[in-house]
């Protein structure tokens, strides 16, 4: 009798233990997403999604509290005017998304150690926020948009900001800046920096001060109407990725030229650059794992783009291109490669050795019908998407 009382307590702290277990990422990408307050209450302790973004809320739901084991909340595009005390009692709550609301304070109430132990992303942007309070740095975050806030007050914001010693990610797009806070460059922990759409930051001497925090790994630089981009980016130790998409008067021959000797430098996305030819120097970015040059107008790559051996992903999706070099068959390491929306008639010999292949996305129209049948042959192992012009692949 007393083994299987045991047993039984055994058994309760385990599965008290696995209830309290957060999901990972991937985990998180197969739950359900409920968008309906009422649907979702029938089934709350079930609820680790709540979508209730563009429902014209001008309050938090009253209930919201019975989500316990809740871990993202989206509560985009409504109304709010305040964050509600009772928040603090989602113990799991991990990503909460409050932008494009009417928040004015960025209040959480952090009176119990408990509270908000487990936030980690909050969004607020597109509000009209002026500061940020002090007690912001008793919650540990590591991620925080205050995108398109244009009421902040610059002089005050970033010194609160500042403190919160976890911070890895931070989003100051469209904010107006005319330079980058000395207070962003103390973040000592702050991997990736958005500072899209601030065209007036004198990118020059700001990026050489920023240089200085040694962690940065991603910076985040779209739509900037930039021409070119800094030779201090040469002085960032582990920058490893760079996104200056939407930026059309780009020079690019001069942008390889600096990014070529970024040491680290494995993601590069160039979407959306009216980029009508690739420069020959595009071979020299021999360490890129990551290749963006969808949403442009490039109609054929130079035999020179067999350069990249290291390349695993590359899009290439809304283009002009009919034909691939043959070059191009000595990107072994290929695992994503994305050529929908392209007049693309033919794929080269010597694609069938890229074993690596996990998803390939091809037009459905052009694409010669002998191709089509070799496609399965020579990439067994992936997920093979047709998709005719403009269409969406499926999730």
């Amino acid at each position: 009798m007393i083994r299987f009382f045991t047993l039984g307590i055994l058994i309760l702290f385990s599965v008290v233990g696995i209830s309290q277990t957060l999901m990972d990422e991937q985990e998180l990408a197969e739950q359900e997403v409920y968008t309906d307050m009422n649907k979702a209450l029938k089934k709350a302790s079930e609820v680790i999604i709540l979508d209730l973004s563009s429902q014209g809320l001008d309050a938090f739901p009253k209930n919201l509290s019975r989500f316990r084991n809740l871990q993202i909340l989206i509560l985009s595009d409504n109304q709010l005017s305040e964050i509600p005390d009772n928040l603090s009692k989602l113990r799991k709550l991990q990503k909460l998304y409050i932008d494009h609301n009417n928040i004015e304070n960025l209040f959480f109430n952090t009176s119990d150690d408990r509270n908000f132990e487990n936030l980690e992303e909050v969004y607020a942007g597109y509000n009209p926020l002026k500061t940020i309070p002090e007690n912001l740095k008793e919650i540990e975050l590591l991620m925080v948009s205050l995108a398109g806030c244009k009421y902040l007050d610059l002089n005050k914001v970033f010194t609160p900001l500042a403190r919160i010693l976890t911070l890895e990610s931070l989003d100051l797009s469209e904010l107006n800046l005319d330079t980058i806070p000395w207070e962003v460059t103390n973040l000592g922990g702050l991997k990736s920096l958005n500072l899209s759409k601030n065209p007036a930051i004198a990118w020059d001497t700001s990026l050489k001060f920023l240089s200085q925090n040694k962690k940065i790994e991603e910076l985040i630089l779209r739509d900037n109407k930039l021409t070119t981009v800094p030779q201090e980016l040469k002085m960032f130790k582990r920058l490893e990725a760079i996104d200056i998409s939407n930026n059309d008067k780009l020079r690019l021959d001069e942008v390889i030229n600096v990014l070529q000797d970024v040491k680290f430098l494995s993601s590069l996305k160039l979407s959306n650059c009216k980029i009508d030819k690739l420069p020959k120097n595009i071979g020299n970015l021999k360490v890129l794992w990551e290749l963006d040059l969808s949403h442009n107008d490039i109609s054929f790559l130079p035999r020179q783009i067999g350069g990249l051996v290291q390349l695993e992903s590359f899009d290439l999706r809304y283009n002009h291109i009919q034909e691939l070099p043959a070059e191009f068959a000595y990107l072994l390491s290929l695992e994503n490669l994305y050529l929908s929306n392209n007049p693309l008639e033919y794929i080269p010999d010597g694609v069938e050795n890229m074993k690596d292949m996990k998803y390939v996305e091809l037009p459905k129209k052009t694409l010669d019908k002998g191709v089509k049948k070799s496609v399965s042959k020579w990439f067994p192992d992936a997920d093979i998407v047709y998709l005719k012009i403009d269409e969406e692949p499926k999730d």
